[in-house]
């Protein structure tokens, strides 16, 4: 386990931090053996609209540090009252310092306050540490399907 940091702060998603977004989000799959080892950027579509996808009852945040992303998270409406735990990473060398836990927080804080009764999820099979982390936070796994695990978490 690394020291617990504290030198870092949580903010909403601006598009000045875009383009860290989408390297950090690749660079931690690359890192987990999710995707090919590449120089090209991940080309996921809810990255290039955060505040459109994002919006109404659901939010997408960073962690910054030194003015650097070093963590993201994000909750999506699903509709009714089910919301989506997304794109929750922190950069590799961070991993074990507490900040995956502050945003989880964080995160599941805002989803109450919105009035969501369950959170959901998904993960790669390879993940193996973030299965670990939501487990631990009270994730039930509730399928797999391909690649992915499934989790839901009554709030």
């Amino acid at each position: 386990m690394g020291k617990k940091r504290k030198d870092f702060q949580i903010v909403e998603f601006q598009p000045k931090y875009q383009t860290m977004v989408i390297d950090l989000i690749g660079q931690v799959l690359r890192d987990q053996k999710v995707i090919p080892d590449s120089t090209e950027p991940i080309d996921d579509e809810d990255l290039h609209h955060i505040p459109r996808i994002y919006s109404g009852k659901g939010r997408f945040w960073v962690a910054i540090h030194k003015e650097n992303v070093i963590g993201t998270v994000a909750i999506r409406d699903m509709g009714g009252n089910t919301a989506k735990l997304n794109r929750m990473f922190v950069e590799t060398q961070f991993h074990g310092a507490g900040i995956g836990q502050i945003l989880l927080d964080y995160a599941l804080g805002f989803a109450r306050e919105q009035g969501f009764g369950e959170i959901i999820l998904n993960t790669h099979l390879l993940m193996k540490r973030a299965h670990r982390f939501y487990e631990k936070n009270g994730f039930q796994k509730v399928k797999k399907v391909s690649d992915k695990y499934y989790y839901r978490l009554i709030l």
